[in-house]
Formats: C-alpha cells, sequence, structure tokens
C-alpha cells in the first residue's frame, strides 16, 4: 500500500476540503445564507419590532413669530427638546398575509438547507469514491508484486530444471516471458496509482502534488441491523430531498392561503413610551406672582405614552383578472409541488431498496471473493511445489498463478464495492452527514 505521508490528508480531511473548495457547494450556501435572510426579513414582517429613539432638537431664530403666531403665542429665539422612546409599529396585513409569507420564506430557507446538504452528500460520494479509487488500484499493486515474485521463483526453478535436464529450455523461455508480462503489469499498475491519486487531488480542488493518508487495509462497516421497511421509515423522514418537498407543498399552500387576504382589513398598531424635556422652556418665566416674584416652569422629565390604530379595508372592484389569474396560479403550483414530493418519495424508496440490496450483493459477493482469493492462492502455492518436484507442466503451474491473481484482484474490486455500497446506502438514508457517513473508513 501507499505509506503514510506527513501532512497527509485522511478521508474526512480530504472531503472537508473538498466541501470548503467546491463551487457548487459554495453557491448553494450563499443561497442558504440569502434564504435565512429572506427569513429573517419575513419574520420582522410578521412580528412587531421594538424600537429605542433617543433625541434632541435644538432651534434658534430671530424675529420669527413661528406657527403659533395665529394664536398669539411666540416662538423663542433659543429652543431645545430632548426626547427617550420605546417604541414599536405593527401592521396587521391583509387575512394575516405577513404570517404565510413567513412561513414560506421559512420553508424556502428549509429547502436551501436541505439542497447544501444534498450537494455536500454528493461531493462526500464523489470524494469517497476518488479516494477508494486509489486503494483499490494500490492494493492491485499488492498483487502484481506477489505475482512477480511467484514469476521470479518460477523462472528460477525452471533454470533449476534446465540445468539438471529434467526441463527443456522453453520452460524457462515460457517462466521469463510470464516474468515480463508481470513486470509490465506492474509498471502500469503503479502509473495508474499514481494517475488516481492526482485524480482525487483534482476532485477536492488541492494542488496535485497533494499526498493522502490511504488505509493498509479496506474497511468492512456492518449493514443496518434494521430491517428495511424500518431504513424506509427512516430515509423518508430525514432525507434532504424530501424534506425539502414537504416544504415545497407547504411553501404552495401557504401562498395559496393567502389568495383572500383582499377580503381582510389592513389594521396598522403604534405604541409608544418614554419621557420628553424641553430645558429652555423649564427654565422660561411665564409670570410673577403677587408679591412680583418670577414664575418659572417647574423642571422635570414628564413620562409619556401613546396608543394608535388604523383600519382599512379595501376591495378590488376592477382587477382585470388578477384574482383569478392567481387563484388557478396558486392551485397550479400547489399540485406541482405535491407531485413532486410524491416522486421524491418513491425515489427515496427506491434508492434505499437498490442500495440496500446492492450491499447485501456486495457482502455476499466479498465473502465469494474471499474463499476464491485464499484458493487460488493454495492452488498457485501446491502448482509452483509440484512444477518444482516434476509432478507438472510449467504452463499449468502459468494457468494456476494466472486463476489466482485474477481471485486475488477480484477480492480487491469485491472489497471496495462493498465500501463504495455501503457509503451510498448511508446516504441514501438522510441519516449521516457528509463526513460522518466515512468516519468509520478511515
Amino acid at each position: 500500500m501507499i505509506g503514510l505521508l506527513a501532512a497527509a490528508m485522511t478521508l474526512g480531511e480530504a472531503i472537508a476540503y473538498a466541501l470548503n473548495h467546491n463551487s457548487t457547494v459554495a453557491q448553494q450556501y450563499a443561497a442558504a445564507r440569502a434564504a435565512e435572510h429572506s427569513l429573517a426579513q419575513a419574520r420582522a414582517g410578521a412580528f412587531p419590532t421594538v424600537n429605542g429613539t433617543l433625541q434632541n432638537y435644538l432651534a434658534k431664530s430671530a424675529n420669527y413669530e413661528g406657527a403659533y403666531a395665529i394664536i398669539g403665542a411666540s416662538q423663542q429665539s433659543v429652543y431645545s427638546q430632548n426626547t427617550a422612546e420605546v417604541g414599536t409599529q405593527y401592521t396587521l396585513d391583509t387575512g394575516g398575509l405577513a404570517f404565510l409569507q413567513l412561513s414560506s420564506a421559512r420553508a424556502s430557507a428549509a429547502q436551501a438547507e436541505e439542497t447544501l446538504a444534498n450537494s455536500e452528500n454528493q461531493v462526500a460520494s464523489t470524494v469517497t469514491n476518488a479516494f477508494y479509487a486509489v486503494v483499490q488500484k494500490a492494493s492491485l499493486v499488492d498483487v502484481d508484486q506477489s505475482d512477480l515474485r511467484y514469476q521470479d521463483a518460477l523462472v528460477s526453478a525452471a533454470k533449476v530444471k534446465e540445468k539438471a535436464g529434467v526441463a527443456a529450455g522453453v520452460d524457462v523461455l515460457r517462466a521469463q516471458v510470464a516474468q515480463a508480462k508481470s513486470a509490465s503489469v506492474l509498471v502500469g499498475a503503479q502509473a495508474d496509482v499514481e494517475d488516481a491519486r492526482e485524480n482525487l487531488a483534482q476532485s477536492i480542488g488541492s494542488s496535485l502534488d497533494q499526498q493522502f493518508a490511504f488505509p493498509k487495509s479496506i474497511a468492512q462497516p456492518k449493514l443496518p441491523a434494521q430491517p428495511i421497511d424500518a431504513l424506509e421509515d427512516v430515509a423518508l423522514n430525514t432525507r434532504p430531498d424530501v424534506l425539502a418537498a414537504k416544504d415545497g407543498v407547504a411553501a404552495a399552500r401557504f401562498t395559496r392561503k393567502g389568495w383572500d387576504r383582499e377580503l381582510f382589513p389592513q389594521i396598522q398598531i403604534q405604541a409608544a413610551m418614554g419621557n420628553q424635556f424641553a430645558p429652555t422652556s423649564a427654565g422660561e418665566i411665564v409670570g410673577v406672582d403677587a408679591h412680583g416674584n418670577p414664575i418659572f416652569i417647574p423642571r422635570g422629565t414628564p413620562g409619556f405614552w401613546l396608543l394608535g390604530a388604523t383600519s382599512t379595508l379595501s376591495l378590488p372592484l376592477v382587477d382585470w383578472g388578477q384574482r383569478r389569474t392567481e387563484r388557478a396560479n396558486d392551485d397550479a403550483q400547489l399540485a406541482s409541488a405535491e407531485n413532486a414530493l410524491d416522486q421524491a418519495r418513491t425515489q427515496v424508496q427506491i434508492d434505499v431498496r437498490q442500495n440496500y440490496r446492492a450491499a447485501q450483493t456486495a457482502l455476499s459477493q466479498l465473502s465469494y471473493a474471499r474463499e476464491e482469493s485464499d484458493l487460488g492462492t493454495e492452488s498457485a502455492r501446491i502448482a509452483e511445489l509440484q512444477y518444482k518436484h516434476g509432478v507438472i507442466a510449467l504452463s499449468d503451474v502459468l494457468q494456476a498463478q494466472q486463476q489466482s491473481v485474477t481471485a486475488q484482484s477480484d477480492f480487491v474490486n469485491a472489497e471496495v464495492s462493498y465500501v463504495e455500497a455501503i457509503v451510498k446506502l448511508r446516504v441514501s438514508l438522510g441519516t449521516y452527514t457528509a463526513q460522518s457517513a466515512v468516519a468509520d473508513l478511515q
């Protein structure tokens, strides 16, 4: 296997790196954040906001009678006023439209998050496949190296038998041909490993010289213990695509409910409380008492409160078919969303069933491939001994070794196929994140 290198990435680290450098994931992340912001705005529109206000008003004038001159009041030449206020303004949209829009925004935000999760899972699956493609090819290099050592031993045995006059020189030539072929296959396999490693580096967006920490043996995770029906129920309740489709139906229903919003009044409510103080007025002389002493406006910070409500009912008398076409559009969008949900549920069931069946099949094939590999290796070992003792011909040994190499290669392929099937099954359930699906494979 490929040796572990310093600063080499594990499978989990490779997936994390890919998630941080994948353009599709970045776009979906940005879309999710935009939807989250829209949800916050819809929430602010549906619920009253409370604002605190600090205000200072200052005015100076000369020869200015002011707005109250008509009633005989004079404008002060210097005037200041401080206001501290906590208040709210709240609009109850017609028919509770703001709450319908809030629910629709919440559904859209959930859809964006679930789309992001889908994109991350796809990246994780792609990187996992690329990662184990390297592991698979590296394991085949081990098989090819073992085969070359076997062929070297056969060449040595053939030369010994030739010198002893037991075998013809053609045996040496045949053994050398097989030896050269094995060496050529090994060189190609080693190049395939490097190509696969570069493909993996490219798939995660890193430098082509990036090294990885490949496992010494291929993991064999267990199949889920739950029956297939239970797995389907889990997937139907957790798969991002199903949840997104449900949110789409919810959004369409909320939009449909908002059709009759104009049949309800719009109510605007205003409330405030605080205190207001004008320093210039507080020191103003308003007259004199019976003894000729000036009378000042008493100082203080009088509090105030304010409540107000405005109700408006507006009915469309002529709208040129807007409400009728809006109703038809809302009904069509709802029907489309419901069909999408049905299709998503069916797709989930297909994914779970087929991936579970594929994992079961891969596990069974892995068992047979292991037995085939063990038997093939033992058969080749015995054949080598028999050839050395003159029991069988060289062609029989070469055939036995070729069968052994094929069986060992099939076993490596079966190991990787089983791991990939398990990862696909986990992703299809929707209960694993992009990284937890491969956490026990490193």
